[in-house]
């Protein structure tokens, strides 16, 4: 959950529109979770 946090700061920090900050982590959780699954699954 640490690149969430570091995502949830980045956004404080930087002032970015909150939807495209919102569907940036969105997408980056989504990669995250489809890569940990083709890991651990193959």
């Amino acid at each position: 959950m640490t690149a969430l946090n570091d995502a949830a700061v980045l956004a404080t920090e930087t002032e970015l529109p909150m939807d495209i900050v919102g569907w940036s982590v969105l997408a980056l959780g989504l990669l995250v979770t489809i890569a940990w699954m083709a890991y651990f699954y193959r």
